[in-house]
């Protein structure tokens, strides 16, 4: 089981398997859209335009520079920006009695946007280097 633990946490460190995993999920949701089997919505858009952003800039070997890292911080903080908002319009609906508790599946928005909100900033913290290897692990 810690051998399982510990291959789950070093790939989720990976800068390769985390930035081909994301833009593979960025590059289906866009051709979902594309092809007109969602609804077109704005705030889904934004969010993987930021997230593809951030993908490319860690698979890119350029991605300690402080160009990509500035252009990582505009496009996460802004991604980030409408992903909570897009959270919280939801927690509105929940607050004023509107919100429709059976349609709460894995394709609601309100968790889209949540795993949204949580893919950008690990892929942030990747990219800034804020997420490593404790110093006692193996890896």
């Amino acid at each position: 089981m810690n051998q399982i633990i510990t291959g789950i946490s070093t790939a989720a460190l990976n800068r390769k398997i985390v930035g081909y995993f994301v833009l593979a999920v960025v590059l289906f949701t866009l051709t979902v859209d594309v092809l007109g089997l969602v609804h077109p919505c704005p705030y889904c858009r934004t969010e993987r335009a930021a997230l593809g952003i951030l993908s490319i800039i860690l698979l890119t070997p350029y991605h300690h520079m402080v160009a990509a890292r500035y252009l990582a911080a505009l496009a996460g903080v802004y991604g980030l920006i409408v992903g909570v908002m897009q959270n919280f319009n939801h927690v509105k609906k929940i607050n004023k009695g509107e919100f429709d508790w059976f349609a709460l599946r894995f394709d609601h928005p309100w968790i889209l946007s949540g795993l949204a909100v949580m893919a950008m900033i690990w892929l942030l913290f990747l990219i800034f280097e804020l997420a490593k290897p404790s110093a006692g692990s193996d890896t």
